[in-house]
């Protein structure tokens, strides 16, 4: 399918996010279906961990069912498309790996509030496990506090 290009001939933002997730729906043998594209841009807009309510929520029109965000998350999970994040509460988040930079997150201890934390301070680690001969190190590091909004 060829985008429609807007009047100054160029793809728009929208139809390049669309040709993007198509790409790695197909990259990975996935049908392209108008529930994973909405699901995987809901994901691409939010640039923090979502729960499969958060993202239902996000649904246009909320023509798309509960019951198929999960499915969705799930194959997406299956397929390194979204990692999932666990932060020992009741719910588990997603988002996406494709284009995500390494990063930890802050998570309020009362309003369950997410916010993504930039730095990360164990690259110099890694490099020297590295040098230890280790490969395929990964770590995960979360932050729990209360935030300046509760704290009020």
């Amino acid at each position: 399918m060829i985008s429609q290009k807007t009047k100054s001939n160029k793809i728009s933002e929208a139809d390049l996010k669309l040709e993007e997730f198509k790409v790695i729906l197909n990259a990975r043998s996935q049908r392209i279906t108008g529930p994973r594209l909405e699901i995987l841009s809901i994901l691409k807009m939010n640039h923090k961990p979502l729960t499969i309510s958060e993202i239902h929520g996000k649904v246009k029109n909320n023509k798309i069912d509960l019951a198929t965000v999960y499915r969705t998350i799930n194959l997406f999970a299956e397929l390194n498309i979204v990692y999932e994040i666990d932060f020992k509460d009741e719910f588990k988040r997603y988002e996406l790996i494709y284009d995500r930079h390494h990063h930890h997150h802050i998570v309020c201890k009362k309003c369950k509030t997410v916010e993504n934390v930039e730095t990360c301070v164990l690259d110099d680690l890694e490099k020297f496990l590295n040098k230890k001969g280790y490969t395929d190190i990964s770590h995960s590091l979360e932050f729990f506090g209360v935030c300046q909004k509760c704290r009020n």
